[in-house]
């Protein structure tokens, strides 16, 4: 006989929220697994719901400012999150005024997603970049949430937010940056289609399988590609395969993931859908080896952290292990093979000689 599902407690700061999971499996499987996750606010006391909100959209959005109703026992919010591969869905019902990102994030602020906002009830308008655009039911905006943006809602909202790693996407920034914020009237059919979609998707209570999920992860980016590049008017990009922009796209995962250990050729090639081979394959045709690639940007990163005076307190060890080095010995070994000298001594003499420590770039 089948137990009832088991109430899961998610922690969003000092709050906890009863939340059902689609699936009563051990806690590594349903980190692989698709889940269909309930926020309430009703559940939480008048106290609380200002905290837990502000929480919410910040574990989504990284450092954002979130603008509320005067009085909390006034603040309503339901949220149903469905992921189905990379592609997050959620379903939101609430009345918060405004969302807003003054500055870009830092480094280990967020993982960048391009955002699509379907409306599906309620008025919200919406800025990007100099762009301006008012969203009603039926239409649909886009907006990165790794640059300013300014999102103000006029009264209670009922929406769902698509969520997808712009490396996934796989479209340039400037070009995101030509459609965010600008309103994608109903009158669009491929909108229309995208808004009955995920409007579905997003109301589901219960979770897909695993392999279901699988079945409608591509789709869903491929319908997200189609909405931005339709925007644009590049028709031409929104029939240009993924495998196009692959390059692109993995310098991206990897400048996102590079502090990981576990950044291997398996996880990039899995990540984007592909197999090892064609991940090698498309790298050597544009002259890069993975492995020699990942560790050059690596050590840039450390060479820049021991010359900064803001990391002068900690350790060498500590900087390579948060840059991806286990081992030590493995770490000076490299460092000084790349640069002619020791990590200690090339912190030594950046303190005598102060060099640049901005930003290195891929």
């Amino acid at each position: 006989m089948n137990s009832a599902p088991k109430i899961a407690k998610w922690t969003i700061g000092r709050c906890t929220v009863e939340a059902r999971p689609a699936t009563t499996a051990s806690r590594s499987a349903r980190k692989k697994a698709h889940m269909a996750i309930r926020f309430d606010l009703r559940s939480l006391t008048p106290g609380d719901r200002a905290d837990a909100i502000r929480e919410l959209s910040r574990s989504v959005n990284g450092r954002i400012e979130v603008d509320l109703p005067p009085n909390p026992t006034h603040l309503r919010a339901v949220a149903n999150i469905n992921t189905v591969g990379p592609v997050e869905v959620t379903g939101i019902d609430w009345n918060v005024a405004g969302l807003r990102r003054a500055s870009a994030p830092v480094k280990e602020d967020m993982v960048p997603h391009v955002l699509v906002a379907l409306q599906e009830a309620g008025v919200t308008r919406f800025g990007q970049g100099g762009n301006q655009g008012e969203i009603r039911a039926g239409d649909i905006t886009v907006i990165e949430n790794a640059k300013p943006y300014e999102i103000f809602f006029q009264g209670p909202v009922h929406a769902v937010v698509v969520r997808v790693p712009t490396h996934v996407l796989g479209l340039q920034s400037s070009l995101l940056g030509q459609v965010a914020a600008v309103r994608l009237g109903s009158e669009r059919p491929l909108v229309g289609a995208a808004v009955a979609f995920f409007a579905r998707l997003a109301r589901s209570q219960a979770a897909l399988g695993e392999a279901e999920a699988a079945l409608f992860a591509q789709p869903s980016v491929d319908l997200i590609r189609a909405v931005v590049t339709t925007g644009l008017g590049r028709h031409d990009l929104a029939r240009e395969p993924l495998h196009n922009t692959l390059l692109q796209r993995v310098e991206e995962y990897v400048r996102v993931h590079l502090a990981e250990p576990d950044l291997t050729a398996a996880r990039i090639a899995a990540a984007h859908h592909v197999s090892v081979r064609q991940l090698y394959l498309t790298l050597s045709r544009a002259g890069i080896a993975l492995g020699d690639w990942i560790r050059t940007q690596r050590l840039e990163e450390c060479k820049r952290e021991l010359a900064s005076p803001v990391h002068q307190f900690i350790t060498v060890e500590a900087i390579a292990h948060r840059w991806g080095f286990t081992s030590a010995p493995h770490f000076s070994r490299v460092f000084k093979a790349a640069y002619g000298m020791n990590p200690r001594e090339w912190r030594q003499r950046s303190r005598t000689y102060p060099v640049e420590t901005g930003p290195a770039r891929l």
